[in-house]
């Protein structure tokens, strides 16, 4: 089975972007309300806490036969990150 990778996508008001370790500082922002954790639970974390998750996102997965696509949104005309994507 060959391995997929995300590829950026865009439409006319929103750009799918592959997740980078860098959109973290962004994203912990985004992600900061406390009640988007409601139904997952937990709390929001911390830039340093979705770095490291994001370090573990882009590396892959350790199946080899197993896929990991990550994909941040953007509202292209903010131009903001607004969430993920993850298949």
């Amino acid at each position: 089975m060959s391995t997929l990778a995300a590829q950026a996508i865009s439409t006319r008001r929103l750009d799918l972007l592959p997740l980078h370790v860098e959109h973290a500082e962004e994203m912990a922002a985004v992600l900061s309300d406390p009640a988007l954790h409601t139904f997952t639970g937990g709390t929001p974390d911390t830039p340093q806490a979705l770095r490291s998750r994001y370090r573990r996102m882009t590396a892959g997965s350790p199946d080899p036969a197993v896929s990991w696509l990550n994909w941040v949104i953007r509202l292209r005309d903010e131009s903001c990150l607004t969430g993920t994507v993850q298949a």
